[in-house]
């Protein structure tokens, strides 16, 4: 309800990608690590370090954290290759050096 009068008429369809966008500009962000949803909040995340320059951004690292499975609660705090299974989670290289070009 916070974001209502915002919103405006927008669709109700949009609320869960307007959430999205929202949840990506946050100072932490605590999500799921099978979730699609949470995952692309992460990249999006990756991208505004990037451009921002936020603590960690060399590494394609964000205060992002996952709250469930337990043993995944850091997985975002350490660079990680990408790495099976893909759908699970984002990778930094999904963000890291995206402006640079390909060397030849």
């Amino acid at each position: 309800n916070d974001l209502m009068e915002e919103l405006g008429s927008i669709n109700t369809n949009f609320f869960g990608m307007v959430e999205q966008l929202v949840a990506s500009r946050s100072r932490t962000f605590v999500g799921c690590y099978y979730s699609t949803f949470s995952g692309y909040i992460t990249r999006i995340r990756g991208y505004h370090a990037q451009q921002d320059k936020t603590h960690g951004w060399e590494l394609g690292l964000s205060q992002s954290y996952y709250y469930a499975p337990e043993e995944f609660k850091m997985a975002l705090r350490e660079y990680k290759p990408v790495h099976g299974p893909y759908w699970a989670r984002e990778f930094p290289a999904s963000w890291r050096d995206i402006d640079k070009g390909v060397e030849k």
